[in-house]
């Protein structure tokens, strides 16, 4: 994960990125089968192009999937753990997300997406088979 600095300097659509790619981690160690994973091109398009739509309903989903991801084992639930304290300071302060990103934004957002998921397979790898 970057450090507080490379945070400050990302736009917005690369921080929702990050987070998506967070609660996509969240999901995968509370053990949602392959295709519910939020990596999924289908579900990827969706939340890059109604971001205001899409990552409040996977917000509201975190708890259930700490809560699979501790019952699997002491394992997943530390990493689901600190998976979570990501997603809650990726939040804005605000708590909003915009109802739409133009092409430039959607780059942006695949982007952080792509550079999250790629710490958190190199971090937890053995726990997201």
């Amino acid at each position: 994960m970057s450090d507080e600095n490379d945070k400050e300097n990302e736009s917005p659509a690369y921080r929702s990125g990050r987070l998506w790619g967070a609660l996509h981690t969240l999901r995968v160690l509370g053990g949602v089968p392959m295709k519910g994973k939020l990596a999924h091109d289908s579900r990827l398009r969706m939340a890059e192009r109604q971001p205001g739509l899409h990552i409040p309903r996977q917000l509201n989903k975190a708890t259930k999937h700490l809560v699979a991801a501790r019952r699997r084992g002491a394992r997943h639930g530390k990493a689901a753990d600190e998976v979570l304290k990501a997603v809650l300071e990726s939040i804005p302060g605000d708590g909003g997300f915009p109802q739409t990103y133009d092409a430039a934004q959607r780059k942006e957002f695949r982007d952080g997406f792509r550079a999250q998921k790629g710490t958190y397979a190199a971090a937890y790898r053995a726990l997201l088979r």
